[in-house]
């Protein structure tokens, strides 16, 4: 009779009553089913070389004189300060340019500011010009209005219908 117990939660199986040799099979069963990290995840491996190559024995003494460590370092230090020289030398150069479009820049906006004050100037003349009014006085004369009466009225207007139309009197009594 075997008991089947879930292996993921830490629990083990017991197996009562069975025959050694069932309990020893059960036991191969389950360590052969059990999965073995990826090589990747171990801390140490046989195929994967854990260690640095060991440096070759050297069979002399380094032997170097200072004069040669001090002309080293001369060297070094000319090298340095001709590289700095070269970065201050770039960097000029590129503020240079900076400062030369900048100029241009300059130049153009107040040549384009000069246009344009040239143009407010044009247009400030332009459409507002003063009415001069010429008013004309009538003599007082002219002013007087004689009364009419109709019938010189009715006279004027005949006169000037037979003018312009001509004698036909098709309308009068």
């Amino acid at each position: 009779m075997a008991a089947v117990v879930d292996l993921t939660k830490g629990e083990t199986t017991t197996f009562f009553g069975s025959s050694a040799e069932d309990i020893s099979y059960a036991t191969n069963f389950w360590q052969s089913i059990q999965l073995h990290p990826p090589m990747e995840s171990r801390l140490v491996s046989s195929d994967i070389k854990q260690r640095l190559k060991v440096a070759p024995p050297s069979s002399q003494a380094r032997n170097i004189p200072q004069s040669r460590q001090g002309d080293s370092s001369a060297v070094l230090q000319d090298f340095i300060s001709r590289a700095r020289t070269m970065e201050h030398l770039e960097e000029y150069a590129k503020l240079q340019k900076f400062a030369e479009a900048k100029a241009q820049d300059k130049t153009i906006m107040i040549k384009h500011r000069e246009i344009r004050k040239k143009k407010e100037e044009i247009s400030r003349n332009k459409g507002i010009r003063p009415l001069e009014r010429k008013v004309e006085k009538m003599p007082k004369e002219d002013y007087i209005v004689d009364e009419e009466n109709d019938t010189d009225v009715f006279k004027q207007l005949n006169e000037f219908e037979i003018e312009k139309i001509g004698n036909d009197d098709s309308d009068s009594d």
